[in-house]
C-alpha cells in the first residue's frame, strides 16, 4: 500500500492572493451574539459576524438569524450576490430588461433581478440545464460547493478544481461517492483547503444547507489563500451570450466579442475561424445564404497555455414568412402595399391586367365614404403593389390583402389591419418629360392630378395649332400629340400649367410651371416585321424593327382556319398573339395597319411560318422529395410543361421496406398540383396522402411505380408511361415554433346576446386564449373565455349578463395569445366589433285584470311566443287548462294571460293564490333576442 503525502494544511501561510472579505471585515463574536438565537458557542458564530458586518447575509426583524433554517436557491444567489458587489464588482445595467434566467420576468422581485445577473455574469451560479433557477427550490450541499469555488474561481482567476486535481492528499470526506459526479472535484477543493470540517467526515451532498452552514463555508472560502505557483493554468475564454445564436435572413450581423482571462492576468490574443454547414472555411457569415454556421474561438497566454476552445453556432434563419410588411398611402389617391417577397402577379390579376376582385380591399373606418380601387400596378420588381383609388384617402382605413403569392409560388399571410392615412399636403410637381417619339412627349407628375387643360405656345408668342394638353382625372402623366400638320418641326413649345390640383386640393409647385417641348422631324423610316416565332402551343411572337403604338388583334391574321384570341405587349417592338386552336403546319401570318410611335405606318406583311405541334407526351425525368411548412411532398419534374385539371392526379403502387419486412403499397390516385404558378413543368402531391395513412411509416423505405391521370402536354397529349421511384419517408411536423397568431373576425353569437366570437387565422394556444387578461371590451365585462376541440382557431367570449346595457359599435382589445405550438405572442390588435345590449327583460309585476286574466307587466317591449306563460293555483303542479296569451302590447310592455272562454277565477283558487310561471319550450325575449328572464309570480288581486 502506497503512503499518501500529508494533507496541505498551510495554504494561509506565505499566500500570495489577497484574502476577500477578512480583508474588509474582521469577525466578532459580538455582532453574531446580537441575534437572540445564535449563543457565543455556536460553532458558526465567527462566520454568521463577520458576513453580517459586510452586509452579506441578515437577519430577521425579530432578532433572530435562524442558524438551523434551510436556503433556497434564492437565497443563495442574493448572498453570493451581496459578496461580489462588496469586492467592488458592479450589477450590470440591463439586469431588469434582460432577466438571465427562463422562469425570471422583468417583473420578478428586483433584488433577485440584480443579484442573478451578477451571478450568473461571472459564471458563479450558471442555474438548471433548462435555464431556469427554480428560486424556491432549496439549494443542496454538493451544490453549495460548486457555487462556492466558482465564485472564488471568478474572483482569484484561479482554477481550483484543475490546482486540487493534480494534488495527492488524504482525503477526510468519506461519502464522495454520493454525490453526482460533476459536484465531486468541487467538494474535493472544499476537503483539500479543509473548508470542509475534518472532524465531520461525512459531508452528506444530497443534504440541504443551513443558514449557519453556509455562512462557515463562505467565510473560510472567502478568507482562502492559495501559494503562487509556475503558470500552468489555461487562458478562459469569457463569452456570456447564448452559444447559439438565431439571425434573420439578410439582416446586419456582427460576430460576438470574446475576450480572454488569466491568473496571471496577462495579454492574451484571441483568434476565431467561420466555417460553413460543409466545414469549409469562409470569411465571414452572408446571412443572404440560409444555413448553419460554426464559429471557433481560440486563444493562447504567454506561457504557451492553451484555453479551451469556444464554439458558436450561428443560425442563419430561411427567408421570413412572405407578408405583408407596410400599408402607406404616398399620395392623396394612392396607396403602396409592400411585401417582402416579390409577388406573382397571377396571384394578384385577371389576365386582362385588371386586379382580381377578392385580392385587396380598403375600407373607410371613421365615415369617410367608400373607396373604389381603379388601377393597380407592381412596382419595385414585384414588391411593391400600387393602388389607385376614387377619392382622397385620409383617417383609418380596414384593408385586407389576401389570397397574394410569391413569385416562388408561396402563400403570402393574409393582411388584416387598421391603417391611418395622413391627409395629403404635399403639392404635385411635374417630374419630368420624356420625347417618346418624333411627335409625341409625356410629361410626368409626382402624383394623380385633377383633370386640367394647359396652355401651348412658342416661345416668341404664337399660338400652337393642331396640338392641346388635355390631363385626364387621376392621371399621373400626359402625352402630347403634336403629329398634327399644323405644329411646327423643331421649334421650342412652352407647355404651363396654371392651377393644377394634386387629388387632395393641394396646387401645383411652383405655380404656374412650364416645361418645354419639341416636335422633332420624322425619321422617314417605315416599321416592318422584323421576326416571327413559334412560344408555345397556340402562341407565336411578332418582333417589329421600331417601337410600336400599338397592335390589335384584328390585324393579325393567320390562315388555316386559326381565329386570332388576343394581342398582348411584350414590348414597344414585340407582341404576343395567341390563337383558338393548336398551331401546325405552314401557315400564313399576315400583320397590317400598324404605326411607329411617330404616327408613320408600316406596309401590310405576309410572313410564311412553319408551326410545329408537339405530339410527344411528357415525361418524368426526375423526381425529389421537399419539405413545405413541415410537410413532405414528392415533386416530379417533367421533360416540358404539363397542363394540370381538377381531375389530374398521381398514384403510387408497389412495396416499402420496414424494420427489414417488405409490404405491399397500392395507393390511391391523389390530387397533383403545381410546385408554383411559374414552373409549370414541376408537379408535386402531398406524401402522406400519396402513400395513404395505414402505409406511412415513418423511416420506411419506399420503392414504387408512379401513374398519371388527366396531365397533358400543352398540345393536350397525355402521359400514358409509368415512373420508378425511390424515397424514404420521416415525417410531417407542426407549425414552426415561431408562428405568430393573428385576429381574422370578432362578432356577436346570433344566438346569444352574452357570447362574442373571435376567430384567429390559426389554431390557438388555449392556456393563452382563455386568460381573461388578454381580452377587452368596452363597456363589457367579460367573465369567461372558451376554446371548443371543434374549432382551435375560435375564442367564445362569455359575456356577464346584464353588464352590456346600449347596442352599438365597442372598442375590441386583443393581445398575448398565441398560436398552438408557438412561443411567440400575437400583434396587439384593436379593432371594432357591434354589439347587442344583453340586459334581459323581467316581469316586474302581475295583476289580476280580470275575474278570467292576468296582466304581466315587463321591464322592455317582448315578443311573446303562444302558450309562453301558464297559470297554477297555489302549490298545484298541474296548471289551469285552456289558458293563452290573449294579448301582447309592445307599446305597453304587457302581456295578458286569459283563462279558457267562460271560465273564472273561483274564491277558493283566489284564497290559495293564482300563480304565473314559463310554460316549457317556449320563448319570450326582447327586441335584440334577449331571452325574458323569469321563473314564476304571484298574480296581485
Amino acid at each position: 500500500m502506497v503512503n499518501q503525502p500529508a494533507k496541505y494544511r498551510n495554504f494561509i501561510a506565505g499566500a500570495a492572493s489577497a484574502a476577500l472579505i477578512a480583508s474588509a471585515v474582521a469577525p466578532t463574536v459580538a455582532s453574531a451574539a446580537s441575534f437572540s438565537d445564535v449563543a457565543d458557542n455556536n460553532t458558526h458564530a465567527p462566520a454568521i459576524g463577520a458576513l453580517t458586518e459586510a452586509g452579506i447575509i441578515t437577519g430577521y426583524a425579530d432578532g433572530t438569524f435562524k442558524p438551523d433554517k434551510t436556503l433556497s436557491r434564492s437565497d443563495v444567489v442574493k448572498m453570493m450576490g451581496k459578496w461580489l458587489v462588496s469586492l467592488g464588482y458592479e450589477v450590470p445595467t440591463d439586469y431588469k430588461t434582460k432577466p438571465r434566467f427562463k422562469d425570471h420576468t422583468s417583473k420578478t422581485n428586483d433584488e433577485l433581478l440584480k443579484y442573478s445577473a451578477i451571478v450568473k455574469d461571472n459564471g458563479v451560479f450558471k442555474g438548471y440545464e433548462d435555464g431556469t433557477l427554480g428560486a424556491g427550490n432549496e439549494i443542496t450541499r454538493e451544490n453549495m460547493a460548486i457555487v462556492l469555488v466558482r465564485a472564488y474561481d471568478s474572483i482569484n482567476k484561479t482554477d481550483l478544481v484543475t490546482t486540487v486535481k493534480s494534488k495527492e492528499f488524504d482525503k477526510d470526506v468519506i461519502d464522495l461517492a454520493k454525490a453526482k459526479a460533476e459536484a465531486r472535484p468541487y467538494i474535493d477543493v472544499l476537503d483539500y483547503f479543509d473548508i470542509t470540517n475534518p472532524k465531520a467526515p461525512q459531508f452528506n451532498p444530497k443534504n440541504s444547507t443551513t443558514r449557519g452552514q453556509f455562512a462557515s463555508f463562505l467565510y473560510k472560502t472567502s478568507t482562502l489563500k492559495v501559494e503562487d505557483e509556475v503558470d500552468t493554468e489555461a487562458p478562459k475564454l469569457v463569452y456570456n451570450g447564448d452559444k447559439t445564436i438565431e439571425v434573420e435572413y439578410d439582416a446586419n450581423f456582427t460576430l460576438p466579442v470574446v475576450t480572454a482571462t488569466d491568473n496571471k492576468d496577462e495579454k492574451v490574443e484571441v483568434t476565431s475561424v467561420i466555417t460553413n454547414a460543409a466545414g469549409e472555411k469562409v470569411n465571414a457569415i452572408d446571412t443572404k445564404v440560409p444555413g448553419t454556421y460554426t464559429v471557433t474561438y481560440s486563444a493562447v497566454d504567454q506561457a504557451n497555455n492553451k484555453a479551451e476552445n469556444l464554439i458558436l453556432t450561428i443560425i442563419v434563419a430561411e427567408p421570413a414568412t412572405p407578408a405583408v410588411e407596410k400599408v402607406a398611402a404616398v399620395s392623396a389617391t394612392q396607396v403602396k402595399v409592400s411585401f417582402n417577397y416579390d409577388v406573382d402577379p397571377a396571384s394578384l390579376f385577371e389576365d386582362n391586367g385588371t386586379l382580381k376582385a377578392d385580392r385587396v380591399a380598403i375600407s373607410a373606418i371613421d365615415g369617410q365614404g367608400a373607396l373604389k380601387i381603379t388601377n393597380a400596378q407592381l412596382e419595385d420588381e414585384g414588391k411593391s403593389l400600387l393602388l389607385t383609388v376614387d377619392k382622397a384617402v385620409s383617417k383609418r382605413y380596414k384593408v385586407v390583402v389576401q389570397n397574394a403569392k410569391t413569385a416562388k409560388g408561396e402563400s403570402i399571410e393574409k393582411y388584416d389591419e387598421i391603417v391611418s392615412f395622413a391627409a395629403d399636403t404635399t403639392a404635385p410637381t411635374i417630374t419630368n418629360t420624356e420625347q417618346i417619339s418624333a411627335t409625341k412627349v409625356r410629361i410626368n407628375f409626382s402624383e394623380p392630378v385633377k383633370a386640367h387643360t394647359a396652355q401651348l405656345s412658342y416661345t416668341d408668342g404664337q399660338e400652337v395649332k393642331g396640338a392641346s394638353v388635355k390631363v385626364e382625372q387621376g392621371a399621373t402623366s400626359v402625352i402630347v400629340d403634336l403629329g398634327n400638320s399644323k405644329v411646327e418641326f423643331n421649334k421650342t413649345i412652352n407647355v404651363t400649367f396654371i392651377g393644377l390640383e394634386d387629388m387632395a386640393g393641394n396646387l401645383l409647385s411652383p405655380n404656374p410651371t412650364t416645361v418645354q417641348i419639341v416636335k422633332q422631324q420624322l425619321d422617314g423610316i417605315k416599321p416592318t416585321v422584323s421576326s416571327i416565332a413559334q412560344t408555345g402551343v397556340k402562341t407565336f411572337n411578332i418582333q417589329f424593327t421600331k417601337d410600336l403604338d400599338a397592335l390589335k388583334a384584328a390585324n393579325v391574321e393567320v390562315s388555316g382556319g386559326y381565329t386570332v384570341d388576343s394581342v398582348e405587349k411584350v414590348s414597344d417592338r414585340e407582341y404576343k398573339v395567341t390563337v383558338n386552336k393548336n398551331l401546325r403546319g405552314v401557315q400564313n401570318v399576315v400583320v397590317s395597319n400598324y404605326k411607329d410611335l411617330s404616327g408613320q405606318a408600316g406596309e401590310k406583311v405576309t410572313k410564311v411560318v412553319t408551326f410545329t405541334e408537339d405530339t410527344v407526351a411528357p415525361k418524368a425525368v426526375s423526381t425529389a422529395v421537399t419539405v413545405d411548412n413541415g410537410k413532405e411532398y414528392l415533386d416530379i419534374t417533367f421533360d416540358k410543361n404539363v397542363v394540370l385539371d381538377e381531375n389530374s392526379t398521381v398514384q403510387a403502387t408497389g412495396t416499402y421496406v420496414s424494420k427489414n419486412i417488405t409490404h405491399s403499397l397500392n395507393g390511391k390516385a391523389v390530387k397533383a398540383e403545381y410546385k408554383n404558378a411559374q414552373t409549370k413543368n414541376i408537379v408535386r402531391v402531398t406524401l402522406s396522402d400519396l402513400i395513404g395513412q395505414n402505409d406511412d411509416v415513418k423511416d420506411a423505405v419506399y420503392s414504387v411505380n408512379l401513374s398519371f391521370g388527366s396531365i397533358t402536354s400543352q398540345s393536350g397529349v397525355a402521359i400514358t408511361g409509368m415512373k420508378n421511384v425511390s424515397f424514404i419517408r420521416t415525417v410531417d411536423t407542426t407549425l414552426p415554433t415561431d408562428a405568430k397568431i393573428a385576429v381574422d373576425e370578432i362578432v356577436q353569437s346570433a344566438e346569444d346576446n352574452n357570447i362574442v366570437m373571435i376567430t384567429f387565422d390559426k389554431n390557438v394556444d388555449a392556456a393563452s386564449a382563455t386568460n381573461l387578461a388578454n381580452y377587452n371590451i368596452d363597456s363589457a365585462v367579460i367573465e369567461k373565455a372558451t376554446v371548443k376541440a371543434d374549432q382551435l382557431n375560435v375564442v367564445e367570449l362569455k359575456l356577464s349578463e346584464g353588464t352590456n346595457h346600449f347596442s352599438g359599435p365597442r372598442n375590441v382589445v386583443v393581445e398575448n395569445v398565441k398560436a398552438a405550438g408557438s412561443a411567440v405572442l400575437m400583434d396587439k390588435f384593436t379593432g371594432k366589433v357591434n354589439l347587442k345590449e344583453n340586459v334581459a327583460p323581467t316581469v316586474i309585476s302581475a295583476v289580476i285584470t280580470k275575474n278570467s286574466e292576468v296582466t304581466l307587466t315587463f321591464s322592455e317591449a317582448v315578443t311573446v311566443d303562444a302558450g309562453a306563460f301558464e297559470l297554477f293555483v297555489g302549490d298545484s303542479k298541474t296548471p289551469i287548462a285552456g289558458t293563452t296569451v290573449a294579448k301582447v302590447d309592445p307599446a305597453a310592455k304587457t302581456a295578458v294571460i286569459q283563462l279558457a272562454e267562460g271560465q273564472t277565477f273561483t274564491q277558493d283558487q283566489f284564497n290559495e293564490g293564482i300563480y304565473v310561471k314559463m310554460a316549457k319550450d317556449k320563448n319570450v325575449v326582447d327586441t335584440v333576442k334577449n331571452p325574458l328572464k323569469f321563473t314564476e309570480i304571484k298574480a296581485l288581486n
